[in-house]
């Protein structure tokens, strides 16, 4: 499997879901949405490279670029309209930023359109001591989540308090679910997920669409490099060109991605469409600007600004981390054959992670050392023990061999 995002207590990695969000009071808005869309602005973020390198996916990155260039090139979208973040410029600061400080508040205008694209992992509640819902930034802990990851209650109140246009669409390409082992072509980091798209798209303007329901996974493509969700999102606001409203799109949208999920994967993935209150006339993503207005000089020269002196610092940490940085933990994930004649199949979470061999039904929880080079494993059920391993990595960090204690070496199962 190919699970696009995140992996937590069972492995996963790959495409968009829908958080459960508290709802967060609003008096309903009076603004009339059906007046025409003066400009339009945009925040498009993807990671598919994360700090913890463990959790890295295949193409959320390039799901972002795809849509920016949608944007731009089919939607008439000014080029310095759109805000890309991907890969490592796609940390919790510079998300935030975007959205709720040196952007998105000034300038958008009421009755402007603003999107808002987040492509990455997201996390289940009950990875969190309160059951929040969290996207996650490149900088994201799996262990940490609270103090670094994006809750949903803030995304959903960022649009609501502070960027002061009356039509907002939100794209989650998202999912968190994943599987028990093989989780490499989806996004997610554990089974079920509970995102209530219902609550984000409270208040009048604004709708939120998300790549699966609750229970499902979100599916990277087995014939194209893209997540299923994204590629097939912009194909259905490609339907009928400029005149493509939401509700065109999203019959596209989720009558192929469950066409070809079923298809490539034997399973369902069901895109969800809320609009809240919206109010007024169809939204058309493709809309000519009727207002078009520059982007104020003093909001560019402050993001360019800082996009100098985050690559300033970005050069400094990394020397300073090539002098004294410990060894990156390695990727365990996938499926082994041992000397034994016996297949274990292993999943992580960062330093932790854990093992199956499903002929006898046991199951081992293990660790991997700080410096990368050792695991100890403990498990239990047809048989019970203990064992320390060396592993071996490619180029790539990714572990190729484990050799056990007891003379039995697990080599890596072409994926």
């Amino acid at each position: 499997m190919v699970f696009r995002r995140f992996v937590l207590s069972l492995v996963a990695s790959a495409s968009t879901f829908v958080f459960a969000v508290a709802a967060v009071a609003q008096a309903p808005k009076t603004v009339e949405t059906a007046t025409p869309v003066a400009d339009k602005w945009a925040v498009v973020v993807g990671v598919s490279e994360f700090a913890d390198k463990s959790i890295n996916l295949k193409y959320a990155a390039k799901d972002a670029s795809d849509f920016r260039a949608f944007l731009v090139d089919k939607c008439h979208f000014a080029p310095d309209h759109v805000r890309l973040l991907t890969n490592e410029k796609a940390t919790k600061e510079n998300v935030l930023d975007l959205l709720g400080d040196s952007f998105l508040p000034r300038v958008a205008l009421p009755d402007d359109l603003v999107v808002i694209y987040f492509s990455s992992h997201g996390s289940a509640s009950d990875l969190d001591l309160r059951g929040v819902n969290y996207l996650v930034a490149h900088d994201t802990a799996v262990d940490r989540l609270y103090s670094t990851g994006i809750d949903l209650q803030t995304l959903s109140n960022i649009v609501k308090t502070r960027i002061h246009c009356n039509r907002a669409l939100i794209i989650l390409d998202a999912c968190h679910s994943g599987g028990a082992s093989d989780t490499s072509d989806s996004k997610g980091l554990v089974r079920t997920s509970n995102v209530d798209a219902a609550a984000i798209a409270q208040g009048t303007g604004r709708a939120v669409i998300c790549s699966s329901s609750k229970t499902q996974s979100s599916w990277e493509s087995k014939n194209y490099a893209n997540g299923v969700f994204t590629k097939t999102l912009i194909d259905g606001f490609k339907a009928q060109g400029d005149k493509t409203t939401l509700t065109d799109a999203f019959k596209y949208l989720k009558t192929n991605v469950e066409a070809q999920v079923a298809a490539e994967r034997g399973t369902l993935q069901t895109p969800v469409l809320e609009t809240g209150k919206w109010s007024g006339g169809e939204l058309l993503l493709a809309v000519t600007p009727a207002s078009p207005r520059a982007a104020p000089a003093s909001v560019l020269e402050t993001l360019a600004a800082r996009d100098r002196v985050k690559v300033a610092t970005s050069a400094t940490a990394q020397s300073n981390a090539s002098a004294a940085a410990p060894r990156a933990i390695p990727n365990i994930v996938g499926s082994f054959m041992g000397t034994n004649g016996l297949k274990y199949s292993y999943w992580q979470t960062g330093k932790k992670c854990g093992w199956s061999m499903p002929q006898f039904g046991v199951v081992g929880n293990c660790l991997i050392s700080d410096d990368g080079s050792t695991l100890t494993s403990t498990w239990k059920g047809f048989v019970s023990g203990t064992s320390t391993s060396k592993l071996e990595v490619d180029s790539a960090n990714k572990v190729v061999k484990i050799v056990v204690d007891d003379g039995i070496i697990l080599n890596r199962m072409p994926e």
